[in-house]
């Protein structure tokens, strides 16, 4: 071959290069293109200065993070195959990694921060690592060590006494959720950390539905947790999820949809027709309005042609929850939404992005303390 066809060869091969190089390069990067906005405000006694010793536990409106512990996920976290989708692993994981790390990181800070900012639930999504021994939080990809969140969580509450946290172990992956064990190594972790001597008891002898504020917190003396787990074997330390929640998921990345879901979900509510344990049965639970009622104020990647375009438009799940947060507090039915399901779970949940947490927070301690919003 004489120079002149290699330097065609060559000059086609570098355009090739350039039309896949720049936009693989472009898709994968991880950084968000705006300023972090917080707030000056604490809300770490909110509950304490807020309700009263009677009201149930159930009937408490509060703030939650969406995969509460996926603040630490970032390009050089490594998949955890056990709740990765299969696009998300291997050849093709490698070359989305950037875009797949913005569709599954849901959270800026760390836990300590959250609690501070004034969340009280907390979703949470475990993998065990068996190789290890390690539990961690997970999202697609490994976050950290579970013990790390659970010593923040001790320490939160060790120093803020009458304040509770619902912990809802919303996955578990790497073990069956029949697995005697596994609900053992998890218990021992729980003990470990200090957060086990702070659980309310399910064995404890009162209905989730009867537990008060006072009840909780042995009348704002302790810090305490409900902890939550779709597990099936029986453990004093961990509510029945099938009779204990009531979380229904929009699925859907448009905000018109999202709110015409949560409208439909608090008229099943009100009605009394929606039953806990949704996400584990079609057919079991209770009454909900018996129940925790969480609000899934969340958007979501469609797996389709129009939501993976729509979702790089987005740019992240970060900064699609800047502006969705903010505009699910201003819909005009949002107070009904929220008497319905008072846990309004969001991604980017300490965003002050259009006032949002510090408007969320004067909502819920509003509507806590009786006050028409």
């Amino acid at each position: 071959m004489n120079r002149r066809p290699r330097r065609i060869l060559r000059r086609i091969l570098t355009a090739l290069a350039l039309i896949l190089g720049v936009p693989l390069f472009t898709l994968n990067l991880t950084w968000n293109f705006f300023v972090r906005e917080t707030t000056a405000s604490d809300y770490s006694d909110w509950m304490l200065e807020t309700l009263d010793g009677s009201v149930r536990v159930i009937d408490v409106a509060m703030l939650g993070a969406h995969d509460a512990m996926s603040s630490d996920i970032g390009y050089g976290s490594k998949v955890d195959p056990l709740s990765a989708d299969s696009i998300q692993t291997g050849l093709t994981g490698a070359l989305i990694k950037g875009f797949s790390v913005k569709q599954s990181k849901t959270q800026v800070s760390t836990t300590a921060v959250l609690l501070a900012r004034g969340v009280r639930y907390l979703d949470v999504r475990l993998t065990f690592d068996a190789a290890t021994g390690v539990w961690w939080t997970s999202h697609s990809y490994y976050s950290r060590p579970f013990a790390e969140d659970l010593a923040d969580i001790e320490a939160f509450l060790a120093d803020h006494p009458g304040e509770f946290l619902l912990i809802d172990i919303q996955h578990v992956y790497g073990v069956a959720y029949d697995d005697e064990d596994a609900v053992e190594g998890l218990r021992a972790l729980l003990a470990d950390s200090g957060v086990l001597d702070r659980t309310v008891r399910e064995d404890a002898g009162q209905a989730l539905a009867d537990i008060t504020y006072d009840d909780a917190t042995l009348s704002q003396s302790r810090g305490s947790v409900l902890l939550f787990a779709k597990f099936t074997v029986d453990d004093p330390y961990l509510w029945d999820y099938v009779d204990s929640i009531r979380s229904a998921w929009p699925n859907t990345d448009d905000p018109d949809e999202a709110f015409a879901f949560l409208a439909d979900e608090a008229e099943r509510i009100v009605s009394g027709t929606a039953l806990t344990g949704n996400q584990v049965t079609d057919t079991g639970g209770i009454d909900s309005r018996l129940g925790i009622r969480v609000m899934q104020g969340v958007l979501t990647m469609r797996m389709s042609g129009d939501g993976i375009l729509r979702a790089i438009g987005d740019w992240s799940l970060l900064s699609r929850a800047r502006s969705f947060n903010a505009a699910l507090i201003g819909e005009e039915a949002f107070p009904a939404w929220l008497a319905a399901m008072p846990v309004v779970m969001v991604d980017y949940a300490d965003t002050n992005h259009d006032g949002f947490l510090d408007a969320i927070m004067a909502l819920i301690e509003s509507y806590n303390d009786g006050v028409e919003i």
